[in-house]
């Protein structure tokens, strides 16, 4: 399962109601989110369809605490989004009932129409606050984090981020609103006439899953901080190493090249026996580091005391190039 799904089924099974009050916030933001009402010749129905199977059942359960009427559920193959949706279904006499409880549904005449937006700035208490945005996050939002790319394991592909989507700019509001009474500050976008509110960020990601009880998910995402910092660390190194590597070869590579234009013009005879001693080294290992070379001439000298003989076997080939 990803870490969306994870987080959503850890924070549904932690928050659990005590009151009537809170189960009809928590319906009142799942039906708002997900609901719908289909109008036929016969009877008016309210359907709720999400793909979170859990989410579904534990929505019929709060509904039987609440209500006595039937309800049912199905699922149903939709090719486009390759996956599920589970289906719950209450029959038209339920209408006026929770109409009539939560004023979030619109009526013209006797006939319901839709959802209505009414109710959603009407919480003051911080626990049905906490149950309606519950309901905002189980049915609309969708969490995402850094994962491994498939082609090369060192890398993390991906960001931080949360997103909730809504087809009601004042619902868009007061989620944003109420989150921001407990110090969770989601930013906000229009486009197309859906308003979604977004986080970027681990910080507040974390906040975000911590106000909700959410403490697997947010050590599994300390988890992702950290691998993520130590493989970056590491990968900074190996390329602070390649880096310095390519250098020393690059060097050893004029090394070689002056000890071999010296060699041509005058002879290695003509050098001193210190610099000859190394020059001969060089040709013989081209690609080997100061060090390396330090310790086949003996160990007795420093990588510093190296690097100065080949500064002045250098200099002797510039001076013949002259």
């Amino acid at each position: 399962m990803s870490f969306s799904t994870n987080f959503k089924l850890e924070i549904l099974n932690k928050n659990q109601f005590e009151t009537r009050e809170e189960k009809l916030a928590f319906v009142s933001a799942v039906f708002m989110q997900n609901g719908s009402i289909h109008i036929s010749k016969h009877a008016v129905n309210i359907e709720v369809e999400n793909e979170l199977q859990e989410l579904v059942y534990r929505l019929a359960t709060e509904l039987k605490s609440l209500y006595d009427f039937e309800i049912s559920i199905s699922s149903k193959n939709v090719p486009y989004l390759k996956r599920n949706l589970f289906v719950l279904k209450l029959p038209a006499a339920a209408t006026k009932q929770i109409a009539e409880d939560t004023g979030m549904i619109i009526y013209s005449g006797d006939m319901a129409i839709g959802f209505s937006d009414m109710t959603v700035n009407e919480y003051i208490d911080e626990k049905l606050i906490k149950a309606y945005l519950l309901g905002i996050t189980l049915s609309s939002a969708s969490v995402a984090v850094p994962i491994q790319s498939q082609n090369d394991r060192n890398i993390f592909e991906g960001g931080y981020s949360l997103d909730m989507r809504f087809n009601n700019e004042n619902i868009a509001y007061s989620v944003m609103n109420y989150f921001a009474q407990f110090d969770i500050f989601l930013k906000k976008v229009n486009r197309n006439d859906i308003f979604s509110l977004y986080i970027r960020g681990s910080e507040m990601l974390s906040d975000f899953m911590a106000f909700f009880g959410g403490s697997n998910a947010v050590l599994e995402l300390n988890d992702i901080i950290a691998y993520r910092s130590v493989r970056n660390d590491i990968n900074r190194i190996k390329n602070c190493e390649l880096a310095n590597l390519d250098k020393s070869i690059e060097a050893g590579q004029k090394q070689y090249l002056a000890i071999k234009l010296i060699e041509e013009k005058i002879g290695l005879e003509s050098l001193s026996e210190k610099l000859r001693e190394i020059a001969i080294i060089r040709l013989e290992n081209p690609d080997f580091t100061l060090e390396q070379i330090a310790e086949l001439a003996g160990g007795d000298i420093s990588k510093s005391g190296i690097n100065h003989r080949f500064r002045k076997i250098m200099e002797i080939a510039k001076n013949l190039q002259e």
